[in-house]
């Protein structure tokens, strides 16, 4: 019986097998049908991986635009020490009145040699560097620049006098620099610190010698007096705590350094609680006593502290802890650097970071046509009020602190996408060996979320008839500088369409001051002994255009109204808007002060026009809130006066090449370098090679929600630099990031369009919008 059962058992399980392939290969027969029935009912529009084509440009202008490099820099120190008569000592062993080397950078080839070299074939211009010695050993001390070459075998050196300036640049003028900071604040101020110890101690429970935990740090501030030939700095003390700027007290002091013996330096005012006094004898004397206005600051708890620190705290009704998005490349990176010459899609151009003035950017070509030899940056400052010493002195002008060289290890995916592409940054400033600041440029492509152009069009009878745009892609370049309590991101941006554009973030610490009595008037009260000093932000660009060659010409065109009779309707008038094109032909005519609405700001080449008749120019648009910083020829603006114009266009000249300078912060009074200057003859500018000088900035009236310290977001200045008819039509449609979606004409009437991501028989990924019933 048993064995019946398991024979009927065996040919059950046979039937089964059998039934079940014969179900299986049904199945796909059904499935086949469904395909091909579902293959004729869709449209498919794929675009496949683009295999970006690298093939090498060319570098002869990044050779010539690269930051010296380390092995350079010490050929051209070692050099400089060679030359007893210059009589040099290292920075680290020199006092003030030493003759030490301060900077060494790379020196800009001429333009002119530089455009023979990469036009005609040109002799290659040479490498030189720009040596700047502090000369306080001698009889007058005074500040002298050198001129460096060739690189890499060095044979000559001569003196170098920018801006046709007729004498050494004045002692001064110079910048603070390691020997002054260290006799100022580790040898004279420990010792003031000792003589009022007591009063430190019980006014404030911080003091400056043998302090621990409980230390007060001096900060000195900038311009150093009232006029030309001062040196004297008013010194902060701050609690040393995270976020010192947003932790002053009370105490301000005076001293006149201007001597380069130190022996004879000495203290001129003492600032206490809103009160002033001649010495510190005088000081002491008062405060013990009682005839003085006291101020005790409450013990500092933890919670005090906290509002400086980055530390999370707060009110924050998020159900999340998942991340936020995050950007990436799919298909690998679509530009390259060679060395640092970038190369992104129709894009190529080379890039340095000057130490005193920052980003520079060289050679920018389109689709191999230069539009621009040099946009770079070149000066930010940030002027003051208050009733305070710090408060009514505090004009910074930033070129003065080496903008260009505060430039630290930028962090992944906060301060630049975690996919970019990150850049070693060398300097030699205020220092006896070359600093290297690790990954302190990115570059990197983003895609802002924004269409760069699209449209969705209905047919006649209200169905979709197709829909077209482009994804934005641009490439970006940033720097981030830190200057004392303010950080600066700088973005040089890039776009398929052609344009350019520069941005400015401002982030960082106020520079708040302790407050006192009417103090609002200044500012905003932030924290319980702390103002936030109103200020403004200024920032200079330099854009050296050449628009289908140097010989370019500039116009503004705006809209105006006409009242004309009515073409098609006898007896009524008609008011409309018309172009108005006007020619500006002298450099008095291009500078637009701050105030006035701009038109449209044109620059283009007479000679060469596109296809429909109009001049290859392209177009100047500021976003900028920027306003006069002081009534003109009032102290400390005479030394910039580049900030009283939006924009003011000039011709090239080689002694024009910038607008600030690192002397001007200690002497604004009689400049270094006089912006002005640079349009006092009025030169024509029609067919010329033009710069444009801009301006953007913002008033900052501080809140509470700075602290603890400003957002960048509502913080962002800058221009953009935009074709305009330079080109027959948008060069951005020759991108593979145009898309075209058409609608699939069916008897069945119309589908749904969504866009789906496939693979090709290679594996590789295509982007497809796939029309479906």
């Amino acid at each position: 019986m048993k064995k019946e059962e398991a024979s009927i058992m065996a040919e059950n399980t046979k039937r089964w097998k059998v039934i079940a392939i014969l179900l299986f290969l049904l199945n796909l027969v059904f499935i086949a049908i469904l395909i091909g029935q579902r293959a004729n009912r869709k449209s498919t529009y794929c675009f496949s991986k683009v295999h970006m084509q690298f093939e090498p440009p060319d570098t002869r202008a990044a050779e010539l635009f690269s930051d010296l490099t380390p092995e350079e820099i010490n050929k051209v120190k070692e050099y400089m020490f060679s030359k007893k008569q210059l009589n040099l000592v290292p920075i680290t062993q020199a006092t003030v009145n030493s003759n030490y080397i301060f900077l060494i950078e790379l020196f800009n080839p001429h333009k002119e040699a530089v455009l023979n070299y990469l036009e005609s074939n040109g002799p290659k211009p040479e490498r030189v560097a720009r040596v700047v010695i502090f000369q306080g050993a001698s009889s007058l001390p005074d500040v002298e620049e050198y001129l460096v070459g060739f690189l890499p075998e060095i044979t000559w050196y001569i003196i170098h006098r920018p801006f046709n300036r007729k004498r050494p640049d004045m002692f001064n003028s110079r910048p603070r620099s390691i020997p002054e900071i260290y006799h100022l604040h580790t040898v004279m101020m420990p010792q003031i610190g000792d003589e009022l110890y007591r009063i430190l101690k019980e006014s404030y429970g911080y003091w400056m010698n043998n302090c621990s935990t409980k230390c007060l740090l001096t900060v000195d501030l900038s311009p150093k007096g009232f006029e030309s030939g001062d040196r004297e700095s008013w010194i902060l003390f701050n609690r040393y705590l995270e976020g010192l700027y947003v932790h002053p007290v009370s105490l301000e002091v005076l001293v006149d350094h201007r001597n380069a013996n130190t022996s004879e330096w000495k203290i001129k005012k003492v600032y206490y609680n809103g009160q002033y006094f001649d010495s510190i004898e005088q000081f002491v004397s008062g405060y013990d006593k009682g005839t003085i206005r006291k101020v005790i600051l409450p013990k500092l708890e933890k919670e005090d502290l906290i509002f400086s620190t980055f530390k999370q705290r707060g009110t924050f009704e998020a159900n999340t802890k998942q991340r936020g998005p995050l950007e990436f490349e799919p298909d690998g990176q679509r530009f390259q650097l060679y060395g640092n010459l970038v190369q992104y899609m129709p894009w190529t151009f080379a890039f340095r970071v000057r130490s005193s003035t920052g980003l520079q950017i060289f050679d920018i070509r389109f689709n191999g046509e230069r539009i621009a030899y040099e946009l770079s940056f070149q000066e930010a400052i940030s002027f003051y009020g208050g009733n305070t010493p710090a408060g009514t002195q505090v004009k910074a002008i930033d070129n003065g602190w080496l903008f260009g060289s505060k430039t630290f290890e930028l962090l992944k995916s906060v301060d630049c996408p975690e996919h970019a592409v990150f850049v070693d940054l060398h300097h030699f400033v205020d220092t006896n060996e070359v600093l290297r600041f690790h990954n302190s440029l990115c570059v990197f492509e983003h895609n802002p979320a924004v269409p760069l152009r699209r449209h969705h069009a209905d047919d006649k009878a209200g169905s979709f008839s197709f829909h077209g745009g482009a994804e934005t892609h641009v490439l970006v370049v940033r720097t981030i500088h830190t200057v004392y309590n303010y950080d600066y991101v700088l973005d040089m941006i890039f776009y398929q369409n052609g344009m350019i554009e520069a941005r400015v973030y401002a982030t960082g610490f106020l520079l708040g001051q302790f407050f006192v009595e009417g103090g609002k008037r200044y500012g905003s009260q932030v924290q319980r002994d702390l103002l936030g000093n109103v200020h403004t932000h200024l920032f200079n660009f330099k854009l050296d255009m050449d628009l289908a060659g140097s010989e370019n010409s500039f116009m503004t065109v705006s809209r105006e109204f006409e009242n004309i009779s009515h073409p098609w309707s006898p007896g009524r008038r008609l008011i409309q808007p018309w172009v108005h094109r006007r020619v500006v032909s002298h450099e008095g005519e291009a500078a637009f002060r701050h105030g006035t609405t701009l038109p449209y700001l044109v620059f283009y080449n007479p000679k060469k026009e596109n296809h429909w008749g109009h001049s290859r120019g392209f177009r100047l648009q500021l976003n900028s809130y920027a306003q006069p910083i002081l009534p003109e020829g009032y102290g400390e603006e005479k030394g910039v006066t580049w900030s009283r114009y939006q924009v003011a266009v000039t011709r090239y000249h080689e002694i024009e090449v910038v607008s600030s300078n690192i002397y001007i912060q200690n002497n604004p009074w009689e400049p270094a370098l006089d912006f002005n200057q640079f349009m006092r003859d009025n030169e024509t500018i029609v067919e010329q090679d033009l710069v444009a000088w801009i301006t953007t900035g913002f008033v900052h009236i501080p809140s509470a929600e700075d602290i603890p310290n400003t957002v960048t977001a509502g913080n962002t200045i800058g221009f953009v630099f935009r074709p305009f008819n330079f080109f027959n039509e948008d060069p951005s449609l020759a991108s593979p990031d145009g898309v075209v979606v058409m609608p699939e004409q069916e008897e069945s009437g119309e589908g749904k369009s969504f866009w789906v991501s496939e693979k090709t028989d290679r594996g590789e990924t295509q982007k497809c919008f796939v029309k479906m019933e």
